[in-house]
């Protein structure tokens, strides 16, 4: 088997590309509702992109005395489980930034990772709200465009970050 120690960085580039068009598909769903639909489909194709990524970034941030929160396979599973994909998700990216910076810097991390899950959680349920009941939204469907396009915003600056701050790991290639 060939060695390709890009991998997660190019995993990290077309993670980053999704969602970028999936942020600029949101915000036009606003004055264009039925783009709604083609924000869903990329929402569809960068989730395994995400998870797939988050597995092996979560497998490099591996430090010595650095305790994780969440093994490399619940960083995946996690989103699975009711509940648990509220705030578990936060927690694992959380401790995956945090370990590959000094103590002095993360602290600044750390909020770029809160800021992401906090404009996810709002974006989800403006989205919940205006889903149900089906006669009386909540909040505006705008409201739910702008926090998801923030979150996809958000989250490609986690992504970029993570992905330098945690060098690729020519293990995680062999699948170990």
């Amino acid at each position: 088997m060939t060695l390709r120690p890009h991998v997660v960085s190019t995993q990290a580039g077309l993670l980053c590309a999704l969602l970028a068009a999936q942020a600029g598909v949101q915000l036009l769903s606003i004055a264009v509702p039925f783009l709604r639909y083609f924000a869903v489909l990329l929402f569809t194709c960068a989730a395994p992109v995400l998870l797939v990524w988050l597995y092996r970034v979560r497998r490099n941030a591996e430090v010595p005395g650095r305790v994780h929160r969440w093994s490399p396979r619940w960083v995946v599973g996690m989103w699975f489980v009711p509940g648990l994909n509220l705030w578990a998700p936060h927690q694992a990216v959380a401790d995956v930034a945090a370990a590959g910076v000094p103590e002095s810097r993360r602290g600044e991390v750390t909020r770029q990772v809160l800021a992401w899950w906090l404009s996810w959680l709002v974006g989800l349920a403006a989205t919940a709200g205006s889903a149900w009941p089906p006669t009386a939204p909540l909040l505006p469907p705008w409201v739910a465009a702008v926090f998801l396009a923030l979150a996809s915003a958000l989250l490609i600056v986690v992504v970029r970050r993570l992905t330098a701050l945690h060098p690729v790991d020519e293990r995680l290639i062999g699948g170990r």
